[in-house]
């Protein structure tokens, strides 16, 4: 590891370099080099003196710990949501039909992120289509 030392040494060959080019365009680039290498010291010094006081990121277990604590609570949502629509589905028929249309008005109103056309239809052949499965019981 290149320490703030050996960054201001480098910046002072450089700058040595400097007092005996004469080129404009070496000058300019020789200049640009020894800025460099003293901003890559400045920094080593700033982190040295408040590396403390930065947030440091989360270790790889924790971050892939979270992902999988938020895949399973996901998981399980969807899992919910799908025996919520089963069991509404299998009883459709015992619905009353002022709360059939009010179910199906707020089902066809949400918008899957990957669709753009609203669920009516595709809402209203599903109960058409499966009308008379009410009460049948699920295979599993």
């Amino acid at each position: 590891m290149v320490t703030a030392t050996q960054y201001r040494a480098k910046a002072a060959q450089f700058h040595e370099l400097l007092r005996t080019t004469q080129s404009p365009g070496e000058t300019t680039r020789l200049r640009a080099l020894e800025q460099s290498y003293s901003s890559l010291a400045d920094n080593l010094d700033w982190l040295k003196a408040n590396g403390s006081k930065t947030v440091a990121p989360a270790p790889a277990d924790a971050a892939s710990r979270t992902r999988r604590e938020h895949d399973e609570a996901h998981d399980e949502q969807e899992n919910v949501l799908r025996c919520l629509g089963a069991a509404v589905i299998l009883t459709w028929n015992t619905i009353p039909q002022d709360q059939q249309r009010a179910l199906f008005q707020a089902a066809s109103s949400v918008r899957d992120s990957e669709r753009t056309a609203p669920m009516k239809e595709v809402l209203a052949r599903f109960l058409h289509d499966h009308k008379d499965d009410a009460l049948k019981p699920i295979a599993g």
